[in-house]
């Protein structure tokens, strides 16, 4: 059996939002989860994972999108279990699913 990596670049977004919480459209707010999920693929990883929380203190919607567009690899969701994240998971499975 081999082992595979997975990287969670969680925290990466979780610096953004503690430098650029009011404005994180800014073309200065970095760092940028897209570029981590980048470099953890030319690093090797086999998935990434991220975590967007109920009050999206961290990972933005926009980031799960942006990453699952721009990467090609198995991206893995940690999320609730309350109703709202069901039916945002359902309608955005299509879309996101490798």
């Amino acid at each position: 059996m081999s082992l595979l990596l997975g990287a969670n670049i969680d925290h990466v977004a979780t610096l953004r939002q503690a430098r650029y919480a009011g404005m994180p459209e800014s073309p200065n707010a970095e760092p940028s989860p897209l570029t981590a999920a980048r470099d953890a693929q030319a690093g090797g990883a086999d998935s990434v994972t991220i975590h967007v929380r109920g009050d999206r203190r961290h990972m933005q919607e926009r980031d799960a999108f942006e990453i699952r567009e721009e990467v090609d690899l198995p991206l893995n969701f940690e999320m609730g279990t309350r109703r709202k994240w069901s039916s945002w998971h359902s309608s955005s499975s299509r879309t996101l699913s490798a």
